[in-house]
Order: structure tokens, then C-alpha cells, then sequence
């Protein structure tokens, strides 16, 4: 049994534990949150189908607590779309700037230059916590209304964060 904090890349193998952690989470909170459906079949499908695209999971003391994924290579996109949820009970303890990192740095090791985040409108908590850690708004998704961010994130930016 692992002892701390660890970061993972999920496979089908991880449906089971990333299905329940997801549907155990109350439909208030994961309200803003919705890629695909939560349950085993879907999720199944979502992690045998990932291809080039990301999907990792945050796990304390051996058990899921959030993932976070970079989707959009497989469709040939250079910038991926980062989502992530962390279970309620997680938050507050940093564990989505490790997410965000993590990711930041997955996207430098593939070439990618930014990160792209679309957020529900009234989702107003994050708004600010978005424009302080570096996202800046680009757009509005026409169908469903999503705000769309984009943050640089390629060397210079690196060099930038470091100084």
C-alpha cells in the first residue's frame, strides 16, 4: 500500500475506482463538470479509447481522489483541453495546482505551447482563481456557452514561472 500522494496515468484497469469516486461526488458539486457520463460502461469506454490524449488520477494512500485529462490530441488538436475534478472532501489542500502543473509539464514534454479551459459561466468561483494562476479569456463556446481560456505555457513560459 502506497503511503502519500501519487499521480497516475489511468487505463481501462482504473474504470471501476474513477467511475465510483465520480458518482459518489453530490450532483451539486459536479455541477460545472460533465465530459462524459460517470458511469462504469462510459468510463470503461473513455479509458480504452484515450489514445494519445491524458487521463490521470490523483491518488492519497492508495484511493482516487480526483483526475485531471488533457483531451483534443486524438482529434489532431496541438492545444489540449485540460479538465479536472478532485473529490469534495480534497479540496483545499493544492491539490489542483499539482494537477495543473503536472499537466503544464506533460504539455511542454509533448510540444504543446498552451493549455486550453472551458468553464460553465456561472461557475464564479473560479473565474478569479483562473486569471491569477495565468488563464486569460479568448472566447465563448457559441453552442453551449462555456467561457474558453487559454494559458502560454510552452519554454518561455516555463523560464518565466521559474524566475
Amino acid at each position: 500500500m502506497e503511503q502519500g500522494l501519487a499521480v497516475r496515468s489511468l487505463t481501462v484497469k482504473n474504470a471501476a475506482e474513477l467511475s465510483a469516486m465520480l458518482l459518489a461526488l453530490s450532483s451539486k458539486y459536479v455541477r460545472f463538470f460533465y465530459p462524459f457520463e460517470f458511469d462504469l460502461e462510459t468510463v470503461s469506454d473513455v479509458l480504452s479509447r484515450q489514445g494519445e490524449d491524458a487521463f490521470i488520477g490523483l491518488y492519497w494512500m492508495d484511493r482516487i481522489i480526483g483526475f485531471f485529462m488533457l483531451r483534443g490530441w486524438n482529434d489532431g488538436y496541438e492545444v489540449p483541453t485540460f479538465g479536472i475534478i478532485i473529490d469534495e472532501q480534497y479540496r483545499g489542500y493544492g491539490l489542483e495546482m499539482v494537477s495543473l502543473d503536472t499537466a503544464k509539464t506533460i504539455c511542454r514534454l509533448r510540444g504543446a505551447e498552451s493549455i486550453m479551459l472551458k468553464m460553465h459561466p456561472d461557475n464564479i468561483s473560479a473565474k478569479g482563481v483562473l486569471r491569477k494562476i495565468g488563464f486569460i479569456q479568448t472566447g465563448v463556446e457559441p453552442v453551449t456557452g462555456n467561457i474558453i481560456y487559454h494559458m502560454e505555457i510552452g519554454r518561455r513560459a516555463a523560464s518565466s514561472e521559474r524566475s
